[in-house]
C-alpha cells in the first residue's frame, strides 16, 4: 500500500497539534478558512472560537471565584455567630434562662422553623417552667426508639412524637432531635421543619451535637452550683 494513500486519523491530527501548538501561528493563513459551526448552526472562524472559550473559562473562572468570597463570607458570619453562642451559653446561671436562649438562637440567628428543649425530670424539679417538663414515664415512651441507634434522631416524625414535641398546631413533619448529655438531667433539643427534606437522615450533625456538648457542659454547671 502506498504511504500517499493512507488516511489520517483525526486522533493523528489531535496527537500532530498538541505537539506543535504553535502550528497557526507558522500558518495563520490557516485560521482564515476553517469554519466552525456554533450550535445555532451559523459559522465562525477558529479565532473567534477560540474568544468564546476563553471567555467561558474567565467567566467559569469568576464565578467560582464569586462562590468561594461568598462561602468565605458565609463562614465568617457562622463563625461569629457560633461564637455569641458560646458566649452567652457560658454565662447564662438560670435553667431556664439557658434553655430560651438556646432556642431564640436556633429560630432568630440560623433562621430555624422551630427549637424546643424539654428536661426528663418529675415535675416542680430544679425550678424548671412547667412547659419544659416531660416526665421520665412519658419521655421512655416517645423517645426511647429515637435514641436506639444513635444520640441524634433524623428524619420523618410520627404525629405523636411531633405533637408530644413541637405541638399539634406547629404540622412539623421532620425532625433533628438531639439527647442532651448532660451527667445531671436527662432531656432534649429538638429542631422542626414543616418541609421534608430539611433534616433528611444523612445530614451532617457536627455542629448540632457541638451545640449539645457546650449546651449540656454548662447545665451541669448551673444545677452542680445549685445545689451546693
Amino acid at each position: 500500500m502506498s504511504i500517499f494513500n493512507k488516511k489520517i486519523s483525526e486522533t493523528d491530527v489531535l496527537n500532530y497539534l498538541k505537539e506543535n501548538p504553535n502550528f497557526f501561528i507558522i500558518h495563520p493563513e490557516i485560521l482564515e478558512i476553517l469554519k466552525i459551526e456554533h450550535a445555532s448552526g451559523e459559522a465562525t472562524s477558529l479565532i473567534e472560537k477560540q474568544v468564546e472559550i476563553i471567555k467561558k473559562k474567565n467567566l467559569d473562572v469568576t464565578n467560582k471565584l464569586s462562590e468561594f468570597l461568598e462561602n468565605a463570607e458565609h463562614n465568617q458570619n457562622l463563625f461569629l455567630k457560633i461564637q455569641n453562642l458560646i458566649l452567652k451559653i457560658i454565662s447564662q446561671t438560670n435553667l431556664n434562662d439557658l434553655a430560651y436562649f438556646v432556642e431564640s438562637f436556633f429560630q432568630e440567628e440560623l433562621k430555624t422553623e422551630i427549637c424546643k428543649i424539654y428536661f426528663f425530670t418529675p415535675e416542680n424539679s430544679f425550678n424548671l417552667e412547667t412547659k419544659r417538663v416531660i416526665t421520665p414515664e412519658i419521655a421512655t415512651s416517645i423517645f426511647s426508639d429515637l435514641f436506639k441507634t444513635a444520640e441524634i434522631s433524623l428524619g420523618g416524625l410520627n404525629d405523636e412524637t411531633s405533637s408530644l414535641v413541637f405541638g399539634a398546631q406547629a404540622n412539623i413533619v421532620e425532625g433533628a432531635i438531639g439527647k442532651l448529655k448532660s451527667s445531671k438531667i436527662a432531656g432534649t433539643l429538638a429542631l422542626g421543619s414543616s418541609v421534608i427534606g430539611k433534616y433528611p437522615k444523612d445530614s451532617e450533625t457536627l455542629f448540632l451535637e457541638f451545640v449539645i456538648a457546650v449546651f449540656s457542659n454548662q447545665i451541669d454547671k448551673i444545677l452542680s452550683s445549685t445545689n451546693e
